[in-house]
């Protein structure tokens, strides 16, 4: 690789920093992280020429700014409360202000650049607000770190990016991955990534708001100012496939892998409906409340211009929500009591709810239980608009749980799958590592005498259900003490696949088990078992543990895209829940651009069939296949 030249040390008086640093490292790099605690327009017109290169080759640039405001606006939002929406419009209020300040700054061409890059994605914008400790000071950092592949240049200095700035009698040191600097590089990128990802305590750090988005798009022009080759082969096109999809149908199910914006796809159909005014609210159910919450942080921020109410642990808005329908949205956690009480709200109030109202059913498989079918059949078809989103919309083994899904939301009307992601790369690859073990003589005589148990019950007439007896039989499977051996025999050769891990057992105890083996080749481990250990799992996030052991599902509102290994010592019969282990490494980590994820699997290597092996070999198979599919990079 070429790197730029760049001097180590640069100042405003000797050096033309635009022609020096910024524009060999837009020509260099393929993304840019910057914090600087004032940005304008002059930076932009400055480096028009090499931000027109870095777009062109879809460079992509994060930036965390101070925005303009007054102190009456900056105490109104500290002191407002994210859980009811009510600081995202303080926010979007203040920065009304903003939008029409760069209106009167910018140039026509420049504010269209501006627009476009806005639009586009190649800028992404996030405001940083001190608080606590901080809550009298700025924002006022000023550094960036450019990269390219597995390389990077970082660089810091009291310049801000403006006209004024490259004025001023500024110094900028520079430092890069293969100049001997890397530590102080790795230092930028952990601490923007930690600004980035809120988890600084002393500040507020606030995505752009849609609203004040969709006022600066409409400032651009018909056609962008700079060439843009890739937007052609844009890899989240499948969203907007799915949205047209969805307004074509009317109802029916989006069957999208993990991590291909199944949610931000939700929310193009929402926008698009209440645009064309053909629904007034939205109800949106799914089960669990980290699930939830995450829907709500990001529908606060999205709709500034409607009420959102919540229904779910100790919030109880069902009956304010009915007493203000209208541009609104309601949260409700999936019970099928609460949604039948809902309707049944419906169905008593004035108005044409079955009409204007979108209904959406996220993990949309789980609508299929027996309460639903009990309590709603006939129901929910009733409503014009149904949504359901899920990787893997099918229930396995449950014929009639299927069927109402899809008489009651929908058939799947879109499919964009774990392979097509991968094709797209927004999933990364992986590689399939199987292990085979054996049964123990304990364990194989114990199922014999679980088989031996059900065929006894059944020969005296009782009702016995097959289902429970495979249970048995698996856990035996996912328990088999041989594993361990196995499991140890790889990493004694292999250590490194204990980094950035997540090692999934069946229980505690098996997992007490493996840590006797665990601690000889790593201390930087911890065990992830119940909601009073949330913080390991916060750890582990935030890279304080390298290895993690569970038997929990991982909750989806933890940022933990840096996993790269999986070990599957518990895999169950259906292919639902491997497919959400596996997807916890196939995200993509913007630290590690070129990341390869290696799934590690146990094979039970046993001919007898009683002992239950094909559902390890189908699995083996179905993931061997997966291992083999490869990015398709786009053709210029």
């Amino acid at each position: 690789m070429e790197y730029p030249k760049i001097k180590l040390c640069i100042n405003t008086s000797e050096d033309d920093l635009v022609n020096e640093l910024y524009k060999p490292g837009f020509m260099w790099a393929s993304r840019l992280d910057r914090g600087v605690g004032y940005f304008t327009s002059g930076w932009l017109t400055c480096n028009l020429e090499g931000l027109s290169d870095f777009a062109s080759r879809g460079g992509t640039m994060r930036l965390i700014t101070s925005p303009i405001l007054s102190n009456a606006d900056l105490d109104a939002i500290i002191a407002a409360n994210e859980s009811d929406g009510s600081v995202f419009k303080k926010l979007e209020e203040a920065l009304v202000q903003n939008v029409e300040a760069l209106q009167n700054e910018m140039s026509k061409d420049i504010l269209n650049t501006f627009s476009w890059l806005l639009y586009d994605g190649i800028i992404e914008l996030k405001f940083a607000i001190p608080c606590k400790s901080l809550s009298n000071g700025d924002f006022h950092d000023k550094f960036g770190i450019f990269y390219r592949d597995d390389e990077a240049l970082s660089f810091s200095g009291s310049i801000n990016d403006s006209a004024h700035g490259f004025q001023n009698y500024e110094g900028i040191k520079v430092f890069s991955t293969w100049a001997g600097t890397k530590e102080y590089v790795y230092y930028d990128i952990n601490r923007f990534n930690r600004l980035w990802d809120s988890k600084d305590p002393n500040l507020k750090i606030y995505s752009i708001p849609h609203a004040i988005k969709n006022r600066i798009f409409k400032l651009r022009s018909a056609d962008r100012p700079y060439s843009f080759a890739h937007k052609a082969k844009n890899k989240w096109e499948h969203q907007d496939i799915a949205v047209s999809r969805f307004m074509e149908k009317e109802h029916g199910i989006l069957a999208m892998a993990t991590g291909t914006g199944k949610t931000i796809t939700a929310m193009k159909i929402m926008d698009q409906l209440f645009e064309e005014r053909k629904i007034k609210r939205v109800v949106i159910t799914m089960f669990g409340t980290d699930l939830l919450d995450q829907w709500a942080k990001q529908l606060r921020e999205h709709y500034l211009d409607k009420q959102v109410y919540y229904h779910y642990e100790s919030k109880k808005m069902m009956n304010t929500f009915i007493m203000h329908p209208d541009d609104s949205l309601l949260l409700i956690s999936r019970e099928a009591e609460d949604l039948k009480k809902l309707l049944n709200l419906f169905d008593r109030s004035p108005g044409n709810y079955r009409d204007d109202t979108l209904f959406i059913f996220d993990e949309v498989h789980g609508v299929g239980s027996n309460s639903f079918v009990q309590a709603l059949s006939g129901r929910l078809s009733q409503y014009k608009y149904r949504l359901g989103l899920s990787a893997t919309p099918e229930r396995e083994y449950d014929d009639i749980g299927n069927d109402f899904i899809r008489e009651e939301i929908g058939e799947i009307i879109f499919e964009f799958s774990l392979k097509d992601a991968i094709r797209k790369g927004i999933l990364c690859e992986f590689s399939y590592v199987p292990l085979q073990y054996v049964l123990s003589a304990e364990e194989r005589e114990k199922k014999r005498r679980i088989i031996a148990a059900f065929s006894a019950r059944k020969k005296n007439g009782e009702i016995v259900n097959d289902t429970d007896m495979f249970t048995q039989l698996s856990l035996v499977n996912k328990t088999a003490i041989n594993k361990i051996e196995e499991f140890e025999k790889l990493i004694s050769k292999r250590r490194e696949l204990l980094n950035k891990s997540i090692i999934f057992v069946q229980t505690m105890e098996y997992g007490e088990i493996l840590q006797e083996v665990l601690i000889k080749y790593t201390d930087r481990y911890h065990t992830y078992y119940g909601d009073d250990e949330k913080v390991n799992l916060e750890k582990f996030a935030n890279g304080e543990i390298n290895c993690l052991v569970t038997c929990k599902k991982i909750s989806e509102g933890i940022d933990i895209s840096c996993v790269s290994n999986i070990f599957l010592f518990a895999s169950d019969r259906s292919r639902l829940v491997t497919t959400q282990r596996i997807g916890r490494a196939l995200r993509l980590d913007k630290n590690n651009p070129d990341k390869v994820a290696n799934i590690i699997d146990f094979i039970l290597n046993d001919g007898d069939k009683e002992n239950d092996s094909d559902t390890d070999h189908e699995r083996s198979e179905w993931l061997t296949e997966l291992s083999k599919i490869r990015r398709i990079e786009d053709e210029e």
